[in-house]
């Protein structure tokens, strides 16, 4: 049985979502994959039962049949400086020994996540270095290359794993990064014993929002339910009509938000056909004509109680951070990492034939 650890110098970096695509490519080379996430952070209850809700996302959409118990053994259940407090360290690794060894069971290849990012964990004895070694995998560092500083983390996290990290993937590149990085990044990484294995460019399908997520966080309220379809770009509504037709021209896939009482702007929205979604801020409900037209449309309208600025923020915060789910973000991740990785060179290092 191989493994493989995917960790990450910063939260957001895009683990879950390459070790979905390697999974499904994997399975599809004919390989029996496992999943494992040893420290699950992001804690949630569903139907009762404490999950770490990315662990359990990944494991659905692997269609892993191992108890999430085994999956991803340790849960953050209480404030983190409590937590370390109270925990023993020598109990959680055998935990995480004992469920790893589960997991692995009739598995040819088991790809490990890392925590949050590498380090965290460290107070407890198990954090993404203590992991690799307790458990002797070898370790993929998936980069998002949100500045150059990157390739210090990057340096540096490889002074402490030394010879345990031999790949690193970089993710969300815009454009015009991808040649200076082929250039200066990877020949550094090279001199320090890694491999780049791949660039990901930044990817607006994956970046979105399905519109139940954005009802979901909002707290907001369907007026109009309409269809389930990925947001990519958030306009804000504060501007004439005559002025909005050229932004909604320009836009794909968006939502506006504005206020309910902007009839005059709504009306606009619903006649682009780049618009896709309505968000009306402030609590007020609009004209019954604005909803008869959404659904003549099937374009989503969400009311929520929020101003607009407030709104915007809080879309801010969570764009570019959502899991990858449904067949249209499923497929779209495994055809980048199809598209950008080498995935001969992943296969070798972990000793696939």
């Amino acid at each position: 049985m191989k493994s493989l650890q995917i960790s990450s110098i910063e939260e957001y970096s895009g683990k879950s979502a390459f070790i979905i695509a390697l999974g499904l490519i994997l399975r599809e080379m004919g390989y029996k994959v496992g999943y494992f996430k040893p420290f699950g952070v992001k804690t949630s209850y569903l139907d009762g039962k404490l999950i770490d809700e990315d662990a359990y996302n990944t494991a659905e959409v692997l269609g892993i049949s191992d108890e999430i118990d085994y999956v991803c053994p340790i849960l953050l259940d209480k404030p983190y400086v409590e937590f370390v407090h109270l925990a023993e360290p020598e109990e959680l690794r055998k935990k995480i020994i004992d469920s790893y060894n589960k997991i692995s069971e009739d598995k040819d290849v088991v790809l490990v996540e890392g925590a949050v990012d590498y380090k965290v964990g460290r107070s407890i004895g198990i954090c993404d270095l203590t992991i690799s070694t307790i458990l002797d995998t070898k370790v993929l560092m998936v980069v998002k290359y949100s500045n150059d500083f990157v390739l210090d983390r990057l340096l540096a996290s490889k002074e402490l794993f030394e010879e345990k990290l031999g790949l690193a993937l970089f993710n969300q590149i815009t454009g015009y990064k991808r040649t200076y990085i082929e250039a200066v990044a990877g020949a550094l990484l090279q001199k320090s014993g890694m491999d780049l294995v791949g660039m990901i460019p930044k990817d607006s399908i994956l970046a979105g929002l399905f519109v139940s997520e954005i009802r979901k966080s909002l707290s907001g309220e369907f007026l109009v339910e309409g269809q389930d379809m990925i947001i990519e770009q958030l306009i804000i509504g504060a501007m004439s009509p005559q002025s909005a037709i050229k932004y909604f021209r320009n836009a794909r896939n968006a939502a506006l938000i504005t206020g309910g009482d902007r009839l005059d702007l709504h009306l606009v929205a619903l006649e682009s056909m780049n618009i896709k979604c309505l968000i009306l801020t402030g609590n007020l409900k609009p004209p019954q004509v604005v909803l008869e037209k959404a659904k003549e449309r099937n374009i989503p309208v969400i009311l929520v109680r929020d101003d607009t600025l407030t709104t915007t923020e809080k879309l801010d915060e969570i764009f570019g951070k959502s899991r990858v789910r449904g067949d249209v973000k499923v497929n779209r991740v495994k055809e980048l990492v199809e598209s950008f990785v080498d995935l001969k060179k992943i296969a070798e290092y972990i000793g696939l034939e």
